[in-house]
């Protein structure tokens, strides 16, 4: 679902995150660390809506056109010469309908961008559902409490999956019968790795 039209910086990076996720990011580019800079006096100046920057996915060499909004939370550390060490968080998701490779007057990218909603308040198909049974099921045996595992919505799972950047990008851009058999396959994995490492655990080494 698309929703409002804007524009904003950009920063491609092989980063995806969730909605109230967070990540540390070491900017060393000096065009980045304008934006930094820009970011920082929003924010001490309470201006929320200036304190935005775009992350494009960038995966296997390719740029997609959707990515994370994200916003700065705080600068851990300030390096010599420059560099810094900073918290983000996301606060959504984006599609570009236009990119440049300078801002406006600006040394850093950016663009036209449309708001784009995830949609992760999905129930579970009755099939998942017993994925996820099966699942908990291999977790007893490692000392994890699976009844805190909630297992009733796609947000619910990926609060505990531990989901690769790829896999999270992929929730975004698939809808549907898509989307739903991509997370059949990511539970039905899950129970394979899960089931050779008790394999191993119990000294079987499967071929």
């Amino acid at each position: 679902m698309a929703g409002r039209a804007f524009s904003l910086p950009l920063f491609p990076l092989g980063v995806f995150l969730l909605p109230g996720e967070r990540t540390g990011l070491h900017i060393f580019e000096p065009r980045y660390r304008q934006l930094v800079g820009e970011l920082e006096s929003a924010l001490a100046d309470g201006k929320e809506e200036n304190n935005r920057f775009g992350i494009p996915f960038h995966h296997d060499d390719v740029t997609a056109s959707t990515g994370t909004l994200v916003r700065l939370v705080e600068v851990k550390k300030v390096h010599p010469g420059g560099r810094k060490d900073i918290v983000v968080e996301c606060v959504g998701h984006f599609e570009t309908t236009r990119f440049q490779s300078t801002f406006d007057t600006k040394p850093y990218p950016g663009g036209d961008v449309i708001e784009r909603h995830i949609d992760l308040d999905v129930g579970l198909t009755l099939r998942q559902q017993a994925k996820v049974s099966r699942i908990k099921e291999l977790l007893s045996g490692k000392d994890i409490d699976v009844d805190a595992l909630r297992g009733e919505t796609l947000e619910d799972l990926t609060g505990w999956l531990g989901l690769p950047p790829a896999h999270k990008h992929r929730l975004l851009t698939a809808r549907g019968a898509e989307r739903t058999s991509f997370m059949d396959s990511v539970l039905r994995w899950t129970i394979l790795v899960l089931q050779q490492e008790a394999h191993i655990k119990g000294g079987f080494f499967p071929n």
